[in-house]
């Protein structure tokens, strides 16, 4: 099944070799391992591409062998259910090798790469009431589903919360749901599971479909939040966190939170309270996707459009501290300069830290003017789909290092261009390299002009190592998010960065 990974794709939870991966999975042949997705109790989660389809599956094997019977009673639950937001089980029937795996050797479930709840909530803290209803009211419909066939889920948490690219949420790890009238295993997550499960003996007979209303009102308390609920005696008042929402909000929450399960509110009404929260609304799930993924979202922040721009759009000064450096040492000259290679140069401002590696001759030194290369504009443009492409570029230049990518993102001969190419040029010469680099950035606004575009972005850049040539540490930097300005316009039938300006 498609186990949530505890922290985000790029951590060094998921980056266990797949040498690891168990031998059940060696005879596959039409189907590589690509990485570990993460761990649960009973089992591993891998991911598997297809070598030709480039179709993506979740393999969930058992850590041990007395793990096989829950992992095959959790496919065969699945199997006969079926609710738009809950995990799909791989029908392996319809897919020859997948047939001839041993079911010993694991499950095959949907592939949900935007990340989870618990990872949404860290990138994103605490999120809008609308978006809250997002996740909450259909996680409320398929909890109200599966008590429908007398079915409990007992372990719903911020981890146990999925997301598809369209935005779906989709709860998973069946493992932990038995019916309600047959005794079941404990499972939940502290903070999330029901206080009459503590406590108690590891099988015990039957499970209230209470424990799913407690565990649902405190993912709506831990979206709202960004805080775990925490036992009754401990828990700070919602109102006092959250002042602005409404008191039937606050009341309907606190009385599914009460300890004692026959005085929660039922299923019902819960589901009757969450409906008139607020209007859903897209989640941006930009800072939790798969890489690879980041194109296809179509759940982004709203841009705000206008053709008057707010302010006076700066010249960044690096290109003109470069040229003068040159000037001094001269053309061709090998000599020993400081690279900025700290998160403010990747962020296209200032740099405040500098690493010493030698430099080399850059790019040319001509002034340029927009009206060289600019062409008309498309009438209408998702500057957000424009930004990640432009932050994707940059980011496999600066991976490779290679000074020939930077014309991709940046137009030529600008201050962007110039001062890139530059470091990029230096640090290839020198055989570095940055591992981890990762930039991306959100559109908050973006503003048409008579040249082009601007566009005002929080610009991120995951943490990085600076290594040498044999693979030697030289500096870590941490991650940074820095608001700017970009000024765009479209160069050779493509939008690239002329300016930026720090905001």
């Amino acid at each position: 099944m498609n186990f949530p990974s505890d922290t985000h794709p790029g951590s060094l939870s998921a980056r266990v070799a797949t040498r690891f991966a168990p031998p059940q999975l060696e005879p596959l042949v039409d189907w590589q391992v690509i990485r570990h997705l993460g761990s649960g109790s009973t089992a591993h989660v891998w991911l598997l591409q297809h070598r030709t389809t480039m179709q993506h599956i979740a393999c969930k094997t058992p850590k041990d062998v007395d793990d096989v019977p829950n992992l095959s009673h959790e496919a065969e639950l699945a199997n006969s259910l079926a609710h738009e937001n809950l995990i799909q089980h791989v029908n392996i029937e319809a897919i020859d090798e997948l047939e001839t795996v041993d079911a010993a050797a694991g499950t095959f479930w949907e592939y949900l790469p935007a990340g989870s709840l618990a990872e949404v909530v860290a990138a994103n803290g605490q999120l809008p009431l609308a978006q809250v209803v997002t996740v909450v009211l259909p996680m409320v419909q398929v909890a109200q589903y599966l008590h429908s066939r007398q079915i409990v889920h007992g372990d719903i948490s911020p981890r146990n919360i999925l997301f598809d690219l369209s935005g779906r949420p989709v709860l998973i790890d069946l493992g932990s749901t038995r019916a309600s009238a047959h005794a079941f295993h404990l499972a939940g997550a502290p903070g999330f599971s029901a206080p009459e499960l503590e406590g108690a003996p590891e099988d015990v007979e039957g499970l209230g479909a209470a424990a799913d209303v407690y565990s649902l009102a405190a993912i709506a308390w831990f979206c709202l939040t960004g805080l775990v609920p925490g036992p009754a005696y401990a828990r700070v008042p919602l109102m006092t966190l959250q002042p602005a929402l409404d008191e039937d909000i606050v009341e309907m929450l606190e009385a599914c939170l009460v300890e004692e399960p026959a005085l929660r509110p039922t299923m019902e009404q819960l589901l009757a309270s969450v409906t008139h929260w607020a209007d859903p609304e897209p989640i941006d799930l930009f800072a939790v996707v798969d890489e690879e993924y980041e194109l296809l979202l179509p759940t982004r922040k709203p841009e705000s459009h206008s053709t008057t721009p707010r302010r006076k759009f700066k010249r960044l000064r690096t290109r003109n501290t470069k040229h003068s450096a040159r000037a001094q040492h001269g053309p061709g000259k090998k000599r020993r300069t400081r690279i900025l290679l700290a998160v403010g140069s990747l962020v296209l401002t200032a740099g405040v830290v500098a690493t010493s590696v030698f430099g080399t001759q850059g790019s040319p030194n001509s002034r340029f003017d927009p009206r060289d290369e600019l062409s008309p504009q498309p009438a209408a443009t998702d500057f957000q789909a424009v930004v990640d492409s432009l932050a994707k570029a940059r980011t496999e230049a600066w991976a490779a290092p290679d000074p020939s990518l930077v014309a991709r993102y940046a137009v030529r001969d600008s201050s962007v261009f110039e001062n890139d190419y530059g470091i990029l040029e230096s640090l290839a010469a020198e055989d570095h390299r940055l591992d981890g680099i990762r930039m991306r950035a959100v559109v908050e606004s973006a503003e048409t002009t008579a040249e082009g575009a601007l566009v005002d972005v929080q610009w991120r850049v995951d943490g990085y190592s600076q290594m040498d040539a044999v693979d030697t540490t030289v500096e870590e930097f941490a991650s940074q998010s820095v608001p700017l300005q970009l000024r765009l316009v479209t160069s050779e039938g493509e939008w690239k960065i002329a300016e930026t300006a720090s905001r």
